[in-house]
């Protein structure tokens, strides 16, 4: 009888399990390893005894292997997160680097446009014009995560924050008159305080201006052109032409007319519900409950006006903690391969490379509306 697949995943796992339990089971009554251990106890218990350790350990082949596993996985993601915290002292050199580029201070091997840099923080291990971490700078992190002042932020350390973001840093910064509203990452903010270099940030944006003059020229020759085409063209279907299962106007108007009005009320509470977006504290806290209920040791959570944010405060103070652990750990791995002269893998990003050529071309081509040389050379 063919089985539809997921059916037949089951079957076929209930008959692995199943094999796996007579095995031990004969194993039990048969290997005189066991004899003396069970000598002393009622036959009729001892069978038992066979038949339910037999199912039960595969129980814990099954589920005890995937519990370890998942404490494995958590080790390694502490660890993962300690090596994105050590990679941050590299942006902070970058972005200092960024703001005196752009202010046409220095020139950079490699750097021809603003774009570059977002290239160079995905590839942040091997950035060669970067110099590499020395120990105070690694002492000064270290007094940074033991400050008190940091924030073992999530979203800074999954890979997709983006730390050379220097409109966001740079401009919003500058229109923040609150503490609390600032958008500067904490290490930046604690680097900056401790070596004096905030003022980096207040250059002004030579090299920002020109790229944007080169793009808005493209841009409105761009519109030009496609004005033009659209006043030639004929007429677009427009959004009311098309009949969608997945519009909700559409759908309700359909329900209203053809559907009990029970029916109604049950799409109105679908709709809602679905449609409702989980906001970042109870992502944060679903997050942090499920990483501390593994955790094993007492983790404590201070009293609060919400209980969010005190699951969370104790989350981030417990991956802290970790972090701090492993830092030095993953710093003595990185000087080992400083010394070896091991090279970190490249990682590829198609994607973000076809950016940074896309940005260029169109840098290019504004340039040539401007009757320059197609060139970054400006």
């Amino acid at each position: 009888m063919n089985l539809p697949p997921h059916l037949q995943k089951k079957v076929d796992e209930a008959a692995k399990e199943a094999e796996e339990r007579m095995e031990i089971e004969y194993d039990l009554r048969n290997n005189p390893l066991y004899k003396n251990f069970f000598s002393r106890y009622n036959p009729a218990d001892v069978e038992e005894f066979i038949k339910d350790y037999a199912s039960r350990k595969v129980s814990w082949m099954s589920w005890g292997r995937n519990f370890y596993q998942q404490k494995e996985d958590q080790q390694l993601r502490n660890l993962f997160l300690a090596e994105n915290c050590l990679w941050q002292i590299q942006q902070k050199k970058l972005f200092n680097l960024q703001c005196q580029w752009r202010a046409e201070k220095i020139k950079l091997r490699g750097i021809s446009s603003t774009a570059d840099f977002r290239y160079w923080e995905y590839h942040i291990k091997r950035c060669s014009f970067l110099p590499p971490i020395t120990q105070w700078e690694f002492e000064l992190f270290m007094d940074f995560m033991l400050s008190g002042e940091n924030e073992i932020d999530p979203w800074e350390n999954d890979g997709m924050f983006e730390w050379q973001d220097y409109g966001k840093f740079v401009k919003e910064a500058k229109l923040s008159d609150n503490r609390n509203d600032l958008v500067l990452p904490l290490w930046y903010a604690y680097f900056d305080n401790r070596m004096g270099t905030g003022s980096l940030m207040l250059l002004p944006d030579l090299r920002g201006e020109k790229e944007e003059k080169y793009i808005r020229l493209y841009n409105e020759n761009r519109n030009k052109t496609a004005g033009e085409k659209e006043a030639s063209g004929s007429n677009p279907l427009k959004r009311d032409d098309y009949l969608s299962a997945w519009e909700p106007k559409q759908v309700e108007e359909f329900i209203s007319l053809f559907e009990d009005k029970l029916i109604l009320k049950y799409y109105h509470f679908y709709h809602d519900k679905s449609n409702k977006p989980m906001d970042a504290a109870d992502e944060l806290a679903q997050e942090a409950f499920d990483e501390l209920r593994e955790v094993d040791e007492p983790v404590s959570i201070r009293a609060g006006s919400d209980w969010r944010e005190s699951l969370i405060d104790a989350w981030e103070e417990y991956r802290n903690k970790q972090i701090v652990k492993l830092l030095p750990l993953v710093y003595d791995e990185y000087l080992h391969k400083q010394n070896l002269g091991i090279s970190y893998q490249k990682e590829e990003n198609p994607a973000l490379a076809a950016q940074v050529r896309e940005w260029k071309a169109i840098i290019i081509k504004g340039r040539e509306i401007a009757g320059e040389a197609s060139d970054m050379d400006f």
